[in-house]
């Protein structure tokens, strides 16, 4: 054993000086720890922050004006089928359809 009484495998290791940290209130030493630690803290953080924002007053905002859908649908022109597309004979459907489209027949 080393001179902090810690053991000597690395795991072992590492697992006391997670629970050593987390006995003294300290953020542990591993990254992915780390990183759960600073996800509970931040999900510890929110509801406060919530609360002092639900306790001030909101200054009241001005309504939004109501869309119009009609103006918007209008200067939209109607989309037009592909020439192109509609040309070309139909080469079958389903699973038959598909295996001689990619045969190439």
């Amino acid at each position: 054993m080393s001179a902090d009484a810690l053991p000597e495998d690395s795991v072992l290791r590492r697992h006391a000086e997670t629970e050593r940290n987390r006995q003294l209130g300290l953020p542990p030493t591993d990254s992915v720890l780390k990183r759960h630690y600073m996800q509970l803290q931040q999900r510890s953080a929110a509801p406060a922050a919530g609360a002092t924002a639900r306790a001030t007053p909101r200054p009241s905002a001005q309504p939004a004006a109501p869309a119009q859908p009609g103006a918007r649908a209008a200067s939209a022109p109607p989309p037009r089928p592909d020439a192109a597309v509609a040309s070309q004979p139909s080469s079958g459907g389903g699973l038959l359809g598909w295996l001689k489209r990619l045969l190439g027949a």
